[in-house]
């Protein structure tokens, strides 16, 4: 030991283990950016073909893009039921994802000014907060993996969309109707965890993911997780 380091406990077995880590990091990486490369490339994708299309057929193919995000949810939920049956502390569609899906939906549909902001506000920023860092702890198979990533595609993709197809734009107070309306379904969703033992919405406990910006204890990481998410707020609505 040249340096004078303690290397009393390092054999060839903890060698092993630190590469095989290693690895599994740069593999978890390479994924992330891989997914991340894949999501931006669709989410661009589709508003671009909406303005190539013509405006008299724009509409048929935003009914194929509603069909695709409804296929996918029910690819997802079927699989999530022949793997372990229904449960209700994980499979109901309570998280900020699942309603940032639903209103992007209705806003490619409809171009309601509300479920536009919240699902670019909310939806597209949570995305990028989920490519980065998935919580896999209920993935069942490959499938929900799969269409967790479609999901995540479909938000962004369809909210651009309405920003560059369809010409919308945020409101003075966008941000602040986001924060009351989630304040608003809060109560009943914490109810919901409270009652199945879930953590939809992470109300319950702080998600179980590497990320730098979730940190704390509850109730002390929803605070900080409100301010994070003010903030990415503010640079989208830039």
């Amino acid at each position: 030991n040249i340096l004078g380091l303690d290397s009393s406990g390092v054999t060839g077995k903890t060698i092993d283990k630190a590469y095989i880590k290693s690895v599994g990091n740069l593999k978890r990486y390479i994924a992330k950016m891989l997914n991340g490369s894949v999501i931006g490339m669709v989410a661009g994708f589709v508003p671009i073909i909406g303005k190539i299309v013509r405006p008299d057929n724009r509409k048929n193919f935003i009914y194929i893009l509603i069909s695709i995000a409804l296929i996918q949810e029910i690819v997802d939920y079927v699989s999530r039921y022949n793997f372990d049956g229904f449960n209700l502390a994980e499979d109901l569609p309570l998280h900020i994802c699942s309603y940032a899906l639903i209103m992007s939906s209705v806003s490619l549909f409809s171009k309601n000014q509300f479920c536009f902001e919240f699902s670019y506000l909310l939806g597209v920023t949570g995305t990028f907060i989920a490519i980065l860092t998935p919580e896999f702890t209920d993935f069942d198979g490959w499938v929900m993996y799969v269409t967790y990533f479609i999901h995540h595609s479909i938000i962004p993709a369809f909210s651009l969309w309405n920003i560059i197809v369809d010409g919308m734009r945020l409101r003075n107070l966008s941000i602040l109707y986001c924060l009351v309306f989630l304040a608003f379904v809060s109560l009943p969703v914490g109810i919901i965890c409270w009652l199945t033992g879930g953590n939809y919405m992470y109300l319950a406990r702080i998600p179980n993911v590497d990320n730098p910006l979730v940190f704390g204890e509850w109730p002390f990481y929803l605070i900080y997780l409100n301010i994070i998410g003010v903030i990415l707020m503010l640079i989208a609505s830039v």
